[in-house]
């Protein structure tokens, strides 16, 4: 199994740099953000990432975070489901009004700021991906569930046809795309990394070590409280029909050896389809 919790450290605070065709990217908004707001927001000391391959809970660890806490999360995109306001916040990023529920308060200088990001698992680039942090909660998801689910979102979001059976070019890309942010995340310093399969089983106990890691102090009614109100729903390997076995045989194959670091398998899953 993957090294769960690395030795604490925090990031060099080098001048931030993105890529020569930066004027481009930015001209086609492809770049979320400046470079000003994004040296204003190194000078946050107290950041944490929740970092994970789209579609993999980061949506549904916010909730229960700010309900055990009752403070506002961030997100390093201008998300639009919910919609995030398009001001920077100071730590570096965006946030719901309010939060989800609309009644949270925000970090105050000096405060943990838990902000959402998928880098480097997008095409899209955020001046606030690569911030100074203290800690990175990175949420694995099985590449069966994520894809499918990201896939139902992209077509959603591009106003397409959703196809039963999820086109082999598209996972493709997404084989790409999983491994470049799992293997970022790996070699990245100071990362819990928590399964979703694991929290979606026993989100209580998850939860828990998921705040301390981060640094906030709640009872056990709190995370009692956030579990109650946002339990895990639907569940593991639901989209194994919308895969051949042509399909699920590359998915072994590409990532076999991070799935074995995970503790991911796909042999003989054809029986619980």
């Amino acid at each position: 199994m993957v090294n769960l919790i690395a030795a604490i450290a925090i990031l060099g605070t080098s001048p931030l740099t993105l890529n020569q065709r930066i004027d481009e990217h930015q001209m086609k908004r492809k770049i979320i953000g400046t470079s000003l707001d994004a040296e204003r927001a190194k000078n946050w000391e107290n950041r944490v990432y929740l970092a994970t391959y789209p579609r993999s809970g980061n949506h549904w660890l916010r909730y229960l975070i700010e309900e055990a806490t009752g403070i506002a999360s961030g997100s390093v995109y201008i998300d639009p489901d919910p919609q995030h306001m398009t001001s920077v916040f100071p730590w570096g990023g965006y946030c719901i009004d309010g939060g989800y529920e609309g009644q949270c308060r925000y970090p105050m200088e000096g405060e943990i700021a838990v902000v959402k990001t998928h880098f480097p698992a997008l095409y899209s680039i955020s001046w606030f991906d690569k911030l100074p942090y203290k800690k990175t909660i990175r949420m694995i998801r099985h590449p069966v569930d994520s894809f499918y689910s990201y896939y139902v979102w992209e077509q959603n979001h591009k106003k397409l046809k959703i196809e039963y059976i999820i086109p082999k070019e598209k996972i493709l890309v997404y084989l790409r795309k999983w491994r470049r942010f799992q293997e970022y995340w790996d070699s990245a310093e100071n990362v819990l990394t928590i399964r979703y399969e694991d929290f979606y089983l026993d989100p209580a106990s998850y939860l828990k070590l998921i705040l301390e890691t981060i640094g906030y102090k709640v009872s056990d009614e709190d995370i009692e409280r956030a579990v109650k109100r946002y339990p895990p729903i639907g569940g593991l390997l639901k989209h194994l029909d919308h895969f051949t076995d042509e399909e699920l045989f590359l998915i072994e194959t590409e990532l076999n050896d991070l799935m074995d670091l995970y503790g991911y398998e796909l042999r003989n899953c054809q029986e619980l389809k």
